[in-house]
């Protein structure tokens, strides 16, 4: 179940602003706190764009990996 959401997720071109995203997460059922989203960033294991928005589909490896 959890990697079907994850599936859909992955190929989600949704982007927005960690706040954002953890709420997108939390609709599909996966709890996902913004700061978790900011300390990706902060490791550069996520890159924003010029407007400090991150892509959905780019937290997902983050997620299954955590999930893992």
């Amino acid at each position: 179940m959890a990697d079907r959401l994850l599936d859909k997720l992955a190929k989600s071109e949704k982007k927005g602003t960690p706040k954002q995203l953890s709420r997108e997460c939390a609709k599909a059922g996966i709890r996902l706190p913004a700061s978790t989203i900011r300390a990706w960033i902060h490791q550069k294991r996520l890159t924003p764009d010029q407007h400090g928005h991150v892509t959905l589909s780019g937290i997902v490896p983050l997620l299954r990996r955590r999930a893992g």
